[in-house]
C-alpha cells in the first residue's frame, strides 16, 4: 500500500527526485528515491525540526506541525505531516510543480492515514 501511494506521488509530480514515508524518528518506512538524494540524512534533519517546533509550542502557540517546506540551490522539499508521527517527504528539483506537490501531498495523507492509526 505504502509504495503505491509513493509511486503514485513520483509519477503525477513533475521535477520529483525522492518520496518517502518516514517516522517522527526520521527512519524510513518505504521509499522511493534516485542514489543522488540523500534521504536518510534529510529523513533525520526534518524529524529533527518537527521535535523542535513541538518543543517551542508552548511558547509560541502555533499548533503542530502539518507541512513544511524547505527550497533550496538543489532541491525543493516538503515533509507533510500524515498522523502526529509520520511524515510524507517529498524531495524535487528546483523547477518541480510546488502547487501539484501540494495537492498530491494532501491526497496522500488521506489514503495513508487509516493505514498508520
Amino acid at each position: 500500500m505504502f509504495k503505491k501511494v509513493l509511486e503514485g506521488i513520483r509519477d503525477r509530480v513533475e521535477g520529483t527526485l525522492a518520496v518517502s514515508l518516514i517516522g517522527l524518528d526520521g527512519i524510513a518506512i518505504d521509499a522511493i528515491r534516485s542514489d543522488s538524494v540523500p534521504l536518510e540524512i534529510m529523513g533525520a534533519e526534518f524529524g529533527g525540526f518537527v521535535k523542535a517546533v513541538r518543543l517551542s509550542n508552548t511558547d509560541l502557540d502555533t499548533g503542530d506541525v502539518l507541512q513544511f517546506a524547505l527550497v533550496t540551490e538543489n532541491y525543493i522539499c516538503f515533509l507533510s505531516a500524515v498522523t502526529p508521527e509520520y511524515f510524507v517527504l517529498l524531495v524535487m528539483a528546483p523547477d518541480g510543480n510546488y502547487g501539484r506537490a501540494r495537492f498530491e501531498l494532501a491526497k496522500a495523507k488521506h489514503l495513508l492515514r487509516d493505514e498508520l492509526v
